[in-house]
């Protein structure tokens, strides 16, 4: 039966990954072929595993309905939402997730993430009548990133919107809030009321954007995120409580071991529904129901069997929540730790030291992790996590539990003086994180096995198993080193409005556009790009910036920083040389600022037609053996009737970036009907105003039966002349492809 559960724990975490990037088609034809192996040898397991995977897809299959139909992408609908948690305030907006109550007879919406300005915030409890703007559940898509449309689909959120008128606001409290709303007012820090929201009921998303940081750069934001340690610790007040009442007069004692589990669970459940079942906590309530109920029956589970069972009763429950990386990384991390912490347990350890190996472990096996997704590390990750982890659990956590049911005698101001002192610790230690980075794959593999070969050196079992996996790794680490380019690839990177792309010859590599800022001021190209970069071994010859608009310099200062020595060029080279702190910016306009040994053309623009800021840009043309590639950056019709009229040897072109995202200002038709068989290639935001490309583009491209490549569709993808011809790939998911054409 365990075995026959392990197999289920398997499929339940792997199936919905196969789901989502390879389809239901092949993902059961997988399936089949497992089922049909295991029929060999055991029927009864066969037969299981196909009733189990059968329903594990229509499940899926339902879940996807939910989504917003394609018709109603960037239309207005008058909508209900409910907000069970604060907004997220920027300073200029404001962000939430809300359940949709009441909406049109065509849309069947759950959950919507939309943002607003900041006039009126919205609070937890509120239920906002308006108007919103919809939008597909789809964000930027970079190999090895974050996959936000992954995690909308496995959060449940059915659609992105942006509320532009408000009709009504209402009052609709449940008991969390009530009980949020009769503490809030003991608190005179804001900082400290934000943790103890996040605290006694998962508010964590709704902490200050400074707070998020601070707990992201020290490695301690899963600290905030009501999960197993949490639990657990209700768990272990329970027994004590339980203990306690079992001392009350009137109790059978015959059932006081029933009523101890019984008063668990339900206490823990009650704990759980307060911070709304969120998957981490609910994955910890049904990790301890398990082993609860197979006591009140007779039977005993160890650690790997309740996880197994855990995996399997949550997939019935919300297949989708597998999608999310943090929920299985975080089980598989934990099957590893319990398993350690069985066997480490045996010998004569301190629960103390015991806790510190531990946490020392855990600490290692998060070093491929946040290498593979570009994540940040603090070097003193160890000691900042023994210090705060026993502080959180055993202090912080039952103290805003107090709080949040007896504020009038909880000394809330004594908290805060807690909290206060933790922050200012914390703060000092801050600045000293480091960016991951940014391993490739075989580099993690080969990371990952040489640190389960010391961990099972820790535990004094036998390793000689592991020699043939690490030579197997370590030979495919040396054959997998960068392939050469073989003639010309171009990658246009997905950074939602704005324009990143790498040229890469066999000889020199060339970044054109470093795309934009968040709203913070922040680079996208420091916190976004920069593990891609590091992860492809990018190492620029020269940096290009087209012009000086914010969504296309937005990097510079970054990329200056990081590469001092690369050659530098821009339609706006005064104005780039105030964006990134230095000189030396070359006019790509200037005659002198052509050069043989590039591998492409600058095209200088004449001074007369240079009117605005988006015609400075640099106008690039890239000869192939498999035709040319022209880039005008965001030069308008202007621009492009000029090349056409001065340059006709440059077309017909076999491969053209539409100009300026594909607003209206650029891609005239005559200019895109001197190459009839180019490519269209587009990097664009998925935005709500404007809404690019303009409807005159895909107008044009649907009369003249040509596609048009859209990063907002697709992602990243990249551009491959090899033996004469262009092949363009993608990392679309099967998913994306199914629903976000």
């Amino acid at each position: 039966m365990v075995k026959g559960m392990t197999s289920l724990a398997v499929l339940s975490i792997s199936l919905p990954l196969l789901w989502f990037y390879i389809g239901v088609g092949l993902a059961s034809g997988l399936v089949a072929l497992v089922v049909l192996v295991t029929l060999w040898f055991r029927p009864f397991l066969a037969l299981l595993l196909l009733v189990f995977t059968a329903t594990l897809l229509m499940r899926l299959e339902y879940e996807a309905r939910f989504l917003l139909p394609p018709q109603w992408q960037h239309k207005t609908a008058e909508l209900v939402v409910c907000l069970s948690q604060p907004a997220r305030v920027f300073d200029d907006y404001q962000s939430a997730v809300a359940t949709v109550t009441d909406q049109p007879a065509e849309l069947a919406l759950r959950q919507l993430r939309f943002t607003a300005d900041a006039g009126r915030i919205l609070h937890a409890g509120d239920c906002v009548r308006g108007d919103f703007r919809l939008k597909k559940p789809v964000g930027a898509l970079i190999p090895g990133q974050f996959n936000a449309t992954r995690y909308y689909f496995s959060e449940r959120i059915d659609a992105l919107g942006s509320l532009l008128a408000i009709h009504t606001v209402t009052q609709q409290p449940g008991v969390p809030v009530r009980l949020h709303d009769r503490a809030s007012p003991q608190f005179q820090s804001a900082d400290a009321r934000a943790i103890w929201s996040a605290l006694s009921l998962g508010w964590s998303s709704s902490l200050p954007a400074h707070l998020g940081d601070l707990f992201e750069q020290t490695q301690l934001k899963h600290l905030m995120v009501v999960s197993g340690m949490h639990v657990g610790m209700v768990a272990a007040w329970g027994v004590l409580l339980g203990r306690a009442l079992l001392l009350l007069p009137g109790i059978p004692l015959n059932r006081g071991f029933y009523l101890q589990l019984a008063w668990v669970a339900l206490l823990c459940g009650a704990f759980v529904g307060l911070t709304g079942f969120g998957f981490p906590a609910l994955r910890a309530w049904v990790m301890l129901a398990i082993p609860l109920i197979a006591l009140s029956v007779g039977r005993r589970f160890n650690a790997l069997d309740v996880l197994a069972c855990a995996a399997v009763v949550i997939t019935l429950f919300r297949p989708q929540a597998w999608l999310s990386t943090g929920a299985w990384l975080s089980f598989l991390l934990v099957a590893i730790i319990v398993r350690l912490a069985e066997r480490w347990s045996q010998r004569d350890h301190s629960t103390v030291w015991l806790a510190l190996k531990l946490q020392a472990t855990l600490t290692l096996l998060m070093i491929p992790i946040t290498a593979a997704m570009g994540f940040v590390w603090h070097p003193l990750s160890l000691f900042i996590n023994a210090l705060m982890i026993p502080m959180v659990t055993l202090l912080l956590l039952p103290w805003s539990l107090f709080i949040l049911l007896l504020p009038d005698i909880a000394w809330v101001s004594g908290y805060e003086w807690v909290v206060a002192i933790a922050l200012a610790v914390l703060e000092r230690v801050s600045p000293w994180y480091q960016l991951a980075p940014a391993w490739s794959w075989w580099q993690i593999g080969l990371v990952t096995v040489l640190l389960w070969w010391w961990l099972s050196q820790s535990v004094e079992r036998p390793v000689r198993w592991i020699a043939m996996p690490l030579l197997a790794v370590v030979a495919m680490a040396m054959a997998s080193s960068r392939s050469e380019i073989d003639t010309f690839q171009m990658t246009l990177l997905d950074v939602g409005h704005g324009q990143a792309m790498v040229l890469q010859w066999p000889g020199q590599t060339w970044l054109y556009d470093l795309a934009g800022q968040w709203q913070d001021g922040t680079s996208v190209a420091s916190q976004r790009l920069a593990p891609w970069y590091r992860r492809e071994s990018i190492q620029p010859t020269g940096l290009l910036v087209s012009h000086a608009d914010a969504d296309h310099a937005g990097g510079a200062h970054w990329a200056v920083q990081e590469w001092p020595g690369a050659s530098r060029v821009s339609g706006n080279p005064d104005r780039l040389a105030q964006l990134s702190g230095r000189p030396g910016w070359r006019n790509c306009h200037r005659t002198g600022a052509r050069h043989n040994a590039l591998p492409f053309e600058m095209i200088p623009v004449p001074l007369a037609l240079q009117t605005s800021s988006n015609d400075t840009s640099c106008v690039i043309w890239i000869p192939t053996p498999a035709g040319a590639v022209l880039i005008t950056g965001d030069a308008s019709r202007m621009v492009e009737y000029w090349l056409l009229q001065t340059r006709p040897e440059l077309f017909p072109a076999a491969a053209i970036v539409v100009g300026h995202h594909g607003s209206r200002t650029s891609s005239a038709s005559a200019f895109l009907d001197a190459s009839p068989e180019a490519l269209l290639l587009v990097s664009s935001g998925d935005r709500h105003l404007p809404r690019w490309p303009n409807a005159d583009l895909v107008a044009y491209t649907r009369r003249h039966d040509r596609t048009l490549h859209n990063t907002a569709d697709l992602g990243t993808f990249r551009l491959i002349v090899r033996d004469g011809r262009m092949q363009l790939n993608d990392y679309r998911s099967a998913f994306r492809k199914r629903w976000f054409k």
